[in-house]
């Protein structure tokens, strides 16, 4: 076969702004309505592309919704561990302090963003029904910035930024939470000033003095 038959036997080259709406409206799409309400005809009326176009990616909906999920991915925040993952440097202890409530305020602000708290609510409600797409979204998003933040917080430990003995996933998961239930559960969600006061005054409980 020569090159000029293979490459019209392979068709167009996919476009990638076809790629991008598709997934920005089936992520869309499953926050504002959920996996089961949600179906290909509306994922490609709001993207502007024919359901054939979308049935070339992804063969149903379970697959797109997946693949929506996996474009929340936004790995593009590592200046956050820098200061505390760079063994060339020795930060001071005002540093190492100031580089961890970063790090922890950071991930305070992700989980109180009106839409992650409507996308983390989803997920919560569709986990039982549709497990692979909770699995998709720790495996993509969540987890690979947990490791680094663990990462992190292990080295500000060596160093004396942390009490000695500081768990790192336990103050991780601490601080997350007492960002993720106000926002998720209370019908006023609380102003993003006064999750940080809470997230301040956990930290001090542990022994963990944000600076000044």
């Amino acid at each position: 076969m020569s090159e000029e038959t293979a490459a019209a036997s392979r068709g167009r080259p996919r476009d990638p702004r076809a790629d991008e709406a598709i997934l920005r409206a089936a992520l869309e799409l499953f926050i504002e309505y959920g996996a089961d309400a949600t179906s290909i005809d509306q994922v490609a009326k709001r993207a502007g592309v024919a359901r054939l176009t979308l049935y070339r990616r992804w063969p149903n909906k379970e697959a797109l919704l997946i693949a929506a999920l996996d474009r929340a991915r936004d790995i593009d925040d590592l200046a956050l561990y820098r200061q505390l993952l760079d063994t060339d440097t020795e930060p001071t202890e005002h540093e190492l302090r100031s580089a961890v409530t970063k790090l922890l305020e950071t991930f305070t602000e992700v989980v109180t963003r009106t839409d992650m708290r409507r996308l983390i609510a989803r997920l919560i409600g569709t986990a039982s029904s549709h497990p692979e797409l909770l699995r998709t979204f720790w495996d993509t998003y969540l987890q690979p910035r947990r490791e680094l933040t663990h990462a992190a917080l292990r080295r500000a430990i060596e160093l004396g930024g942390l009490p000695p003995g500081t768990d790192p996933e336990l103050l991780l998961d601490t601080v997350v939470g007492t960002a993720l239930f106000p926002s998720l559960l209370y019908p006023d969600p609380p102003s993003e000033e006064s999750v940080r006061e809470r997230v301040y005054a956990v930290l001090r409980q542990l022994g963990i003095e944000p600076p000044a």
